[in-house]
Formats: structure tokens, sequence, C-alpha cells
């Protein structure tokens, strides 16, 4: 096609149809960028090198618009509006690999789940869910995080986090009347290192005495330990900032998620199934913009790129 021709007209700065830049962001977002190419000319019988795939990909990444990535869904928002639903939010970090070393990328996920009991187990039917993430400082994270939940909203929020600090300070300066649950599994982490070798029934008699809310109890019996004091020490301060969230019993009761399974399964489907394969290291600008198209397209927001893509056209 000649270069005078209208449709060869540069898109987001490439002359590349707005239907295959599409096709390499999809790609590049699930692939990596050097395996792009073979699957391009399988599918469409073009030929495109390593290089188009990643220009395309950071330049729509630069290009999509922030608000509208962190938008929920109508479902979600219509259920962050009414007073007598329960929304979960989870929040956690994962590692990715930069070109500065090891850098943590805050990832939050948001949804409603229905309780359920099979077989005497407890059990969750999750429904949509909304995803954020960003790299660094967690003022960044916090701030897209509360687009997607506004701290007004009217529904019950229902927080199950690991504890870290920040996260505690953070919901309840912003989110006043929220339940905040320390996960529970996480908690019987912080224990298991300090079980007696000679004892092998301690661990199960603490996470029994956890969920009946006997957390005075489990204090008690980690202080009888002969164990590292500086070990034993660091548990004990967990418990005793915490207690106030390990009230299982209750959360159970009221068929509340006390685990945050939901969130470590994000890492890997958000983060880790394309951004910590192995050998990958990412330089800033390229993760910030790979975390962006895979929030976006976790987000089920593909939509975004196409109106993008077909109005730069």
């Amino acid at each position: 096609m000649s270069k005078e021709h209208p449709f060869s007209e540069p898109v987001l700065g490439q002359r590349t149809s707005p239907f295959l830049q599409e096709k390499l962001t999809e790609l590049g977002c699930d692939e990596v960028f050097g395996e792009v190419p073979e699957r391009i000319s399988s599918l469409l019988g073009i030929t495109v090198s390593q290089s188009q795939v990643y220009r395309t990909c950071q330049n729509v990444a630069e290009q999509l618009e922030e608000k509208e990535i962190n938008t929920p869904g109508e479902v979600l928002i219509a259920t962050q509006s009414k007073q007598d639903e329960q929304v979960y939010a989870m929040i956690d970090g994962s590692m990715i690999f930069t070109d500065d070393g090891w850098q943590e990328t805050k990832v939050g996920r948001i949804f409603q789940a229905k309780h359920c009991i099979e077989n005497e187990e407890h059990r969750w039917e999750m429904g949509t869910s909304h995803y954020t993430a960003r790299r660094g400082y967690y003022a960044d994270f916090t701030a897209h995080f509360e687009q997607a939940l506004p701290p007004e909203s009217a529904c019950e929020k229902i927080f199950v986090t690991d504890g870290a600090t920040w996260i505690g300070q953070w919901i309840a300066q912003r989110y006043e009347g929220a339940v905040h649950i320390i996960d529970f599994f996480h908690v019987c982490e912080k224990l298991a290192p300090l079980a007696p070798k000679e004892d092998g029934g301690w661990l199960a008699r603490q996470k029994e005495a956890l969920l009946h809310s006997n957390v005075d109890a489990v204090i008690a019996e980690v202080k009888k330990l002969k164990h590292n004091r500086d070990d034993i020490d660091q548990v004990l301060g967990y418990f005793e900032n915490h207690k106030h969230q390990m009230n299982y019993q209750y959360y159970r009761q009221r068929g509340w998620m006390i685990g945050s399974g939901a969130i470590e399964s994000a890492h890997r489907t958000l983060l880790q199934v394309r951004m910590k394969r192995s050998g990958q290291r990412w330089a800033n600008d390229g993760c910030d913009n790979m975390i962006k198209l895979r929030v976006a397209y976790k987000n089920g927001k593909r939509d975004l790129v196409r109106k993008l893509l077909k109005g730069a056209a």
C-alpha cells in the first residue's frame, strides 16, 4: 500500500493496522514477546518482529487511561451501592525482578462471594473480580484501589489481609466501619516454625483453638515454648497486635471468608504467569506497562484497547 494512501497513516506512531496492533498487544500480554511473531505468522500469515510486539505493547499501555481500567464493572458497582450487600477486599504484595533488583508490586482483588456449606466444609461461590496492581510505594496503590472500592460506598466491606502494618493503618483511616480479618492460614504459618518436634499435635491444637476464637489460649501456649526468644517475642507481638482481628468463630458464624486464597490466586493469574518466568528481568517502565495491560485484560477491559486503536486510526 502506498504511503500516500489514507490507510497508511501511522496509528500510535506505527504503520500497522489497528487490528494487528490489537492482536500484538493481546498476545504480548500473554506470551513472551519473542514468541509472538511465530504465533502471528501461524494465525494470520503476517510477518512481524519481536521489537514490533514490544513497541506496540508499550505504546498501547502508555495511552490507556488508568481511571477507565480502575472502574469496576456494572455488577460490582451496583453491589457496592447497597447497604445489605457484602464486598470482599484482599491485598498482598508480589515480588518482580527488575533492573533495580526485586521490587514489590501490590495487588488488590475486590469481589462478592456467597457462602454455602457442603459436607460440613465452608465453601464460597465467587462473583466477578476486579483487580488493581501497582509497583512501588503503597500510596500509589491505595489511590487506585480506592477508585475501585470507594471508602464512602454503602456496602459492607470485608478485608482479609496478612496484617501488614501499612494495610491496617490505611483500612482504619480510610474505611471506617469495615471488617478487617487477619488471614487464618497466615497466622498458622506464623505458628508452624515454633511447633515442638516432640509434640506432633501441638500445631493442630492451636489451629482448633484459633477456630474457636481462643486466641489468649494460643498466646499462653506460645509463651510456654522453649524456643529462640526473639522468634517467640516476634510471634507474640504479632498476636497481641492483631488478636482483635482473629475472632474466627464469629467470622465463620457470619459466613465470612477467613483465608486469603483469592489474592494468592490473583498473584499467579495476574502477574506471575506472565512476569515471573525463568530468566525474566524487567525495566521499570516496561514492568509498569505490562502490569497495566495485565490488569486491563484481567478486568475484562479489552474493549479499551480496541477503542484506543480505532480512535487513533
